[in-house]
């Protein structure tokens, strides 16, 4: 029985380490995305607005290029190779944060796109039909 008790105690203590050491990670995340403005600016889009989708999407945008721009410039020094004809690697990244800064608005835009797309989609699959919502897509 003390075996068990010493197993169970080991799992125990390793998923509460898991734990914290994701809400840390977390906790460092949001420190980051509010001192850099996106969470402000996110929650100001949608106030003003008077719709949380659009404040929604403005955070998906935001946060698209602010990882896409490192992605793209790691991703294009590490295939200079390509790129020796440019001559200097700050152009090689620079072109590769240009890159990536795109590629992150366009997948910024379709995780936004599959969004509003699911939540039309389960508002008229899984409210009950007697409580006549209209999902509201804006095609903009």
């Amino acid at each position: 029985m003390a075996l068990f008790a010493l197993v169970f105690l080991v799992v125990a203590l390793v998923l509460i380490g898991v734990g914290i050491a994701v809400g840390f990670v977390a906790c460092i995340l949001a420190a980051v995305l509010l001192s850099v403005g996106i969470i402000s600016s996110s929650v100001f889009v949608g106030v003003r607005s008077g719709r949380a989708s659009s404040g929604i999407r403005a955070f998906l945008v935001q946060c698209g290029i602010l990882i896409g721009i490192p992605a793209g410039a790691i991703s294009a020094w590490l295939a200079k190779s390509f790129f020796e004809a440019y001559g200097q690697d700050t152009l090689v990244l620079f072109y590769g944060g240009i890159g990536g800064a795109c590629a992150g608005l366009i997948i910024a835009l379709l995780l936004d796109y599959v969004s509003r797309r699911a939540h039309a989609w389960a508002s008229t699959r899984l409210l009950p039909s007697s409580s006549a919502v209209e999902p509201a897509i804006d095609r903009r």
